[in-house]
């Protein structure tokens, strides 16, 4: 009895998400798609450490030619 209601609540689960687990191609799909979204989360997460390695670059040597104009003068 309890096997047969949690086997309907995770059917209905996946129903709701878009996924009929009786089709072992759709179950494929759904898999697919969870590894293409935790690709682009990593190359999200890269991306966004790139740009702050831009800006923290851009701003030691912003900082570096303030301090070499302000030894010159």
């Amino acid at each position: 009895m309890s096997e047969e209601a949690a086997e309907h609540a995770v059917k209905k689960v996946f129903a709701i998400l878009g996924v009929d687990i009786d089709r072992p191609e759709s179950v494929e799909e759904f898999r697919e798609d969870l590894r293409f979204g935790k690709r682009m989360r990593k190359i999200a997460d890269h991306g966004t450490l790139a740009l702050f390695g831009v800006f923290a670059a851009g701003l030691a040597a912003a900082l570096w030619a303030g301090i070499v104009s302000n030894i010159k003068h």
